[in-house]
């Protein structure tokens, strides 16, 4: 959707014909006419601290068919400062660019509103919305809690969503769509924070099971948070409940559309099931069809392609998944304005569901098992998340590592640094680019941090050894840097965004850390463009096995090409990318490098090349003396291709 010259309104009343009748033109909807009179329409219910809404009745000069008699605005809130507290979470970016991305995808599978147009302002966190006025619906309601016919529709939907993106990779590719570990520390602070709170100023309506599971799970969350971060991951929409239904009735059948997608998430699906079951069905109703439902909804996933998820996995992951109420709800309810009386109503009935859904589940008794960490043994919470390093980290490897050097390694970047800039080298290993970088930036300072602690140590002694003091090296994962918005002046990623799982995560996460007008260098491997020489079928046979292994790992073996892309999809701009090699062009070079994969590399990787079936023991033989001959042969010659590129927060 175009979002150019188009200042996005502070409060609905700015809406007038002018901004209403380019703001349509631009989206497609407007061709002639233009609107004359808008009639706008202040909703209550959806105004307030987190934004504001409005039904806005539009007058046209003359009718066309396209153009929409009604429809439904989203504000962001018009105070900056509490526009900036919800950025912290992304609830305006969120819905935003899911109308932006996702629901006009004409594979979708669940009805929305129709988006007309969206537009978030990065800097500011401004945001307005126009959807489908769907005023015409019949709305869902909390307190009435959904019909058992209008559960089976909604359950089903929710099976077609899950399916539709169930460990989709796309998903990874879009920047604003977070996961359940993004802010861990900030999700997990928040909870426990509130928790107090929540039990004195709901104690006259709390179950004995709903304080235990409670504060049970202040303690568990951090595991809990590790935990899901390994279950399969799909679109989610977060806040799944009946307030967030409209139904329709036509000669078609019984429909739904769900709107509010603010909170929406890659996370594991049954924790929408389990938000659903857990506050919009009334006790009773829950219990005599929560095993249909469930069965429903796993027989949606397999009837949509979802192979390997069990009954049980569903039970399991439902079992777990109603962490999610428990966490909204006890934030909502010390947050709550208790002069809203249906606000009050509505806390009650939920707290009554939730307590009884928890007990029926055995939810205490679950984190004890499988989430709670247990102090006897030391094991603590691991929300740090990464990708296993396919090349291993055998001593062959830390050597090569550490001969790399910024003036070669990072030439594309190295005409771009000042003497006193603040560089971050990310995925620094044992430090070789991080300590020639100090010596680049005289008056500055370099941070290196990797998540291997041996390759720290190495850097540190290379420091002192080299006689470098304006270098330091930190345990630290790219997912979750521990240093202040706007840090750095510059990030180098060498060698390291495309070995992760969640590229677009980590990207986020570097941009966050630098200054405005800060750079940052990627340089990746981009496995296509690699060439070797003389060719064998069975080292042929090798490279491709190495895709599979990278890409098994979690990582993309064709990544550098993407570079461009991804970065502005980051928010960098004025992105300049190029290309290079590392080669290996005599005897002594080739016969390493091969003595490593054919070596090394093969038997670190044996077990999982095995019980993937792409290799048998005689074929990995085969490509294992195929490697030693082809790195000994007078005429062997390789080359990778690394691309690079540089941009701009």
């Amino acid at each position: 959707m175009p979002e150019e010259n188009l200042a996005i309104p502070v409060t609905p009343d700015a809406i007038d014909p002018s901004w209403l009748t380019l703001a349509l033109r631009q989206v497609g909807v407007l061709d002639r006419a233009e609107v004359v009179a808008v009639d706008v329409t202040p909703i209550a219910a959806g105004s307030g601290f987190v934004g504001q809404a409005a039904r806005l009745q539009i007058t046209y000069s003359e009718q066309e068919a396209s153009a929409p008699a009604s429809v439904f605005a989203k504000l962001s809130s018009a105070d900056p400062a509490v526009r900036q507290q919800l950025r912290r979470v992304g609830l305006y970016e969120t819905e935003a660019k899911f109308y932006r991305d996702l629901a006009p995808l004409p594979t979708f599978p669940v009805p929305v509103p129709c988006p007309y147009l969206s537009l978030y302002d990065e800097a500011t966190s401004a945001c307005v919305l126009l959807i489908e006025d769907l005023g015409q619906a019949e709305f869902g309601d909390n307190l009435a809690g959904c019909s058992s016919t209008d559960a089976q529709l909604v359950v089903q939907q929710l099976g077609h969503l899950h399916a539709h993106f169930w460990n989709d990779p796309f998903l990874k590719e879009l920047p604003w769509l977070r996961t359940l570990t993004d802010d861990a520390e900030a999700r997990i602070a928040l909870y426990r924070m509130m928790l107090p709170r929540f039990e004195q100023r709901c104690a006259d309506f709390l179950t004995p099971s709903l304080v235990q599971s409670a504060r049970k799970f202040a303690v568990a969350l951090p595991n809990y948070l590790d935990w899901a971060s390994q279950r399969p991951q799909t679109l989610t929409h977060g806040d799944f409940r009946a307030d967030n239904f409209a139904f329709t009735t036509t000669h078609k059948g019984r429909g739904v559309t769900v709107f509010d997608w603010q909170v929406a998430r890659r996370a594991p699906g049954p924790r929408d099931l389990a938000y659903f079951l857990s506050g919009s069905l009334p006790v009773e109703l829950r219990r005599a069809t929560e095993k249909s439902l469930l069965n429903l909804y796993c027989e949606t996933l397999v009837f949509n392609g979802v192979e390997g998820y069990t009954a049980a996995d569903l039970q399991e992951d439902v079992q777990a998944g109603l962490s999610a109420p428990l966490t909204t709800w006890v934030i909502a309810a010390a947050m709550l304005d208790f002069s809203n009386e249906r606000g009050v109503d509505l806390i009650k009935r939920v707290c009554a569901r939730l307590g009884a859904v928890l007990e029926d589940h055995h939810f205490v008794e679950y984190l004890d098992e499988h989430v709670t960490p247990d102090s006897r043994s030391g094991r603590s919470a691991r929300l740090e998340k990464h990708e296993v390093y396919s090349a291993g980290y055998d001593p062959m490897v830390l050597q090569g590592l550490a001969r790399r050097a910024a003036t070669r390694d990072a030439a594309f970047f190295v005409p771009y640094l000042k003497p006193d800039m603040h560089v971050l080298d990310c995925g620094c290993g044992p430090g070789g680019i991080s300590v020639t970088l100090a010596a680049l930036v005289p008056q500055g300072r370099v941070v290196g941090v990797d998540i291997e602690d041996r390759q720290l140590d190495m850097g540190r002694q290379a420091a002192q050894q080299q006689g470098i003091p304006n270098v330091e090296f930190h345990h630290a994962s790219l997912y979750a840097l521990p240093f202040a918005d706007g840090t750095f002046d510059a990030v180098l990623a060498h060698a390291v965004v495309y070995h992760l799982a969640e590229p677009m995560k980590a990207l986020r996460e570097l941009r966050r850390v630098l200054k405005p007008g800060g750079m940052i260098g990627l340089r990746d491997a981009d496995f296509d463009g690699d060439v070797y020489y003389p060719p064998h079928k069975d080292v042929d046979r090798f490279w491709n096995l190495t895709v599979r292994v990278i890409e098994q790992s979690g990582g993309d073996a064709r990544f550098g090409r993407k570079q461009r892309r991804l970065l502005r999809e980051a928010g960098f701009r004025d992105i300049v990318a190029s290309a290079s090699s590392d080669a290996f062009g005599t005897t002594e070079m080739t016969a390493g490098f091969s003595r490593y994969f054919g070596g090394i590399f093969l038997n670190q990787h044996r077990e999982m090349i095995l019980k993937e079936q792409w290799a048998t023991e005689s074929e990995l033989a085969a490509m294992q003396n195929a490697l030693i001959a082809w790195g000994s042969h007078p005429d062997a010659f390789y080359a990778r291709c690394r691309c690079e590129a540089v941009g701009w927060k």
